[in-house]
């Protein structure tokens, strides 16, 4: 266990440099925006960039989990836009069961990040291509379910995306928990340590006593269940059901990762780095904006982002 922790000590500090970078350009793409636009500096805007920065958020976190223990989840977008579509459905004729709707399809995303841990663990499957073959079979059942908006969500489920304690959004606080639990998982429980150490070697983990399969399950639960609170988000925003729910998430949740200084390989980088991913994919997001680029530039510069995220050196296993 003694190495488990001197690994968990190394990631943590190898990490600090890329985690340091990203916050610096955070912190130099928010003083541009202000110069484009004296309002950006606002409590109100700041929330509003803070609720828009809710999905890919849950998603990142869930993602870090997975990444951690050297795996990879590709489906978190398609199970996202699977809850979304279901929970629209089922509300439009039971405008009154918002809460075991909820419940049914926080269940449901969370089932499918068993499977995906099952076929990782117990079949042995490419965690790339496991998940990659589950986000196929779920996009195909929101397609045999529509190809276009659908079903509605009631005035009570609507509410809790514009509620608001003390001026600061619901979600917003919602999210906050969300980071700090996480952080708390990852920190401060032996559940973290080996999340770490399974990423570090899976056999030098079996040798300490830890359970890698149940580890590495618990990760892609946590990521389902986190994707599956994203597709409600989508729904509470939009009020409809729509296919593109969670479209792209898989992709710019790795790239948030990744720029975070955690390593695609697993065993290495911490949550602070995936928060500055994610900060920085959503200010980038606020800036195209505020500069008013074609969104066929926003595609391309946000594209040529992943790419650097994915070959970046810290992404090689050192």
């Amino acid at each position: 266990m003694l190495g488990i922790e001197e690994a968990l000590n190394s990631s943590r500090s190898r990490a600090s440099l890329p985690v340091l970078i990203i916050y610096v350009v955070i912190i130099l793409m928010a003083i541009y925006a202000s110069l484009l636009s004296p309002n950006f500096l606002t409590p109100p805007n700041l929330l509003n960039v803070a609720r828009q920065a809710v999905p890919l958020s849950l998603v990142a976190i869930g993602q870090t989990l997975v990444i951690l223990t050297g795996g990879i989840d590709f489906s978190v977008g398609a199970v996202a836009g699977l809850v979304g579509i279901v929970a629209a459905v089922m509300l439009a004729d039971s405008p009154d069961l918002v809460i075991p709707v909820s419940t049914l399809c926080l269940i449901l995303g969370t089932g499918i990040g068993l499977c995906s841990g099952l076929l990782v663990t117990r079949v042995g499957a490419n965690p790339f291509v496991a998940t990659l073959g589950v986000s196929s079979v779920v996009s195909g059942i929101i397609l045999t379910i529509t190809t276009g908006p659908i079903g509605r969500a009631p005035g009570s489920f609507l509410g809790a995306y514009g509620a608001a304690v003390g001026g600061v959004p619901i979600v917003v606080i919602g999210l906050a928990i969300a980071w700090l639990a996480a952080w708390v998982v990852l920190t401060r429980m032996p559940l973290g340590r080996h999340l770490y150490g399974v990423g570090g070697s899976a056999d030098s983990a079996r040798t300490a006593g830890i359970r890698v399969e149940r580890t590495v399950i618990f990760a892609y639960v946590a990521s389902g269940f986190l994707a599956a609170t994203t597709g409600l988000f989508l729904l509470a925003r939009s009020g409809i059901g729509d296919p593109s729910f969670g479209r792209g998430l898989d992709f710019l949740s790795v790239t948030a990762v990744a720029l975070g200084g955690v390593s695609l390989y697993g065993g290495r980088g911490s949550l602070f780095g995936t928060l500055g991913g994610v900060l920085l994919l959503t200010l980038l997001t606020n800036v195209f904006n505020l500069t008013q680029v074609d969104t066929f530039y926003q595609q391309l510069l946000t594209g040529m982002i992943v790419l650097f995220a994915v070959a970046a050196v810290k992404t090689r296993k050192e």
